[in-house]
């Protein structure tokens, strides 16, 4: 098949991939926050100055991570099937998650000066993000897009299908929310008394503002399965 033709489904949904990005980048902003709070001992303006870098960077990274792989499809791409053509367009999506992950850990490394109790904490904080960035925004913007092209193509799949993926996904929502929860009120449960307020702060804002980013995602995707 000619790889152009799927190009009306891959450069869809670029409300989306905006919305999206703007929600990642300000997952990462309160991690910025955080960090500066708990662990940094640079002063107020040299940290604010890091945590704007690293807002620019995760939008940025995000936004072209959804909308440059597209722009990548030409006519020599070989492949038999459509799907063939939508997995290698979410790999590079997948690969530009990553490079952008691994550009904020550094920055909170710098902003946090080294601090091993940091390092520990935003390495699992950000390898959680960037499972979030790839199995839940960039796996449902994935099979929207294939599922258009199904209905396009084929017509409407088996409900039953539609239904059991739909299912495994807010599963997933709620497995990656119920691990944050439980580090998180570890955490809480261990921090000094006269921390408490601003560790719960952090861990129940974060978590919370994670699953209500990830249940719009979520209701979007219904939403559009829903009109088809």
């Amino acid at each position: 098949m000619n790889p152009l033709e799927l190009l009306p489904y891959l450069k869809a949904h670029r409300s989306f991939a905006l919305g999206s990005s703007i929600a990642l980048a300000l997952l990462y902003a309160e991690e910025g926050w955080a960090t500066f709070t708990f662990w940094s001992n640079r002063p107020v303006n040299e940290a604010t100055n890091l945590i704007v870098a690293l807002i620019v960077i995760t939008f940025a990274g995000y936004l072209i991570s959804f909308l440059l792989p597209p722009q990548m499809v030409n006519a020599s791409w070989k492949y038999p099937r459509a799907w063939g053509v939508f997995i290698r367009v979410a790999a590079m999506s997948f690969a530009l998650v990553i490079a952008t992950n691994v550009a904020a850990f550094a920055i909170l490394l710098i902003l946090a000066g080294g601090n091993l109790v940091a390092v520990y904490n935003l390495l699992r904080d950000v390898y959680l993000y960037t499972l979030v960035g790839i199995l839940i925004f960039h796996g449902l913007l994935l099979y929207v897009r294939y599922l258009r092209y199904i209905y396009h193509a084929f017509g409407a799949p088996p409900p039953s299908k539609v239904i059991g993926a739909s299912a495994g996904i807010a599963v997933l929502i709620v497995l990656i929310v119920g691990f944050l929860f439980a580090i998180d009120l570890h955490s809480l449960d261990t921090a000094p008394l006269a921390q408490q307020g601003v560790v719960g702060l952090h861990v129940y804002g974060r978590a919370l503002y994670l699953l209500t980013v990830m249940l719009a995602a979520f209701g979007w995707h219904l939403r559009w399965v829903g009109d088809h």
